[in-house]
């Protein structure tokens, strides 16, 4: 039987010429099977009771790796999720929900592209850039 997601690590290991590394591959499978965003503990805690005792500096090192590709986005201070599409590089949108903390990335590439072309005057985004919005979703507002 296939491993979808792991065929999805490897595709992504591949496309961004990374080396598979178990660590590597266990970073990309935490992001992908979180619903919410993990800061950089979290992560480790998952890491560490799926593989014992890691290096943290090798964490944050391929953490960073992954933000500076797109591969996750921080949507605040020392919280990140998974890119939701596999992209080129490009600004991301992306949503979050104070109350219940889901988050949505835009993936419409038209409507980022005309929102960041309005911003585009003050000229302080880089092709990668993610802009987090917070707010409360649909499903927590008290006007649905």
């Amino acid at each position: 039987m296939i491993d979808i997601q792991s065929v999805k690590i490897e595709k992504l290991l591949k496309k961004y010429k990374l080396k598979k590394t178990d660590l590597r591959a266990s970073i990309l499978k935490t992001f992908l099977n979180s619903k919410n965003s993990l800061s950089q503990a979290n992560l480790i805690e998952n890491l560490e009771s799926e593989m014992g005792n890691i290096d943290r500096v090798s964490v944050y090192r391929n953490l960073n790796q992954f933000k500076n590709l797109g591969l996750v986005h921080e949507v605040a201070k020392n919280s990140y999720i998974s890119c939701s599409h596999d992209c080129e590089k490009h600004a991301h949108l992306l949503l979050f929900c104070e109350s219940c903390h889901k988050h949505s990335e835009i993936k419409d590439h038209n409507k980022i592209k005309t929102f960041f072309d309005a911003l585009d005057m003050f000229n302080f985004f880089s092709h990668n850039t993610a802009l987090s919005m917070k707010g409360i979703c649909k499903e927590c507002s008290p006007t649905k």
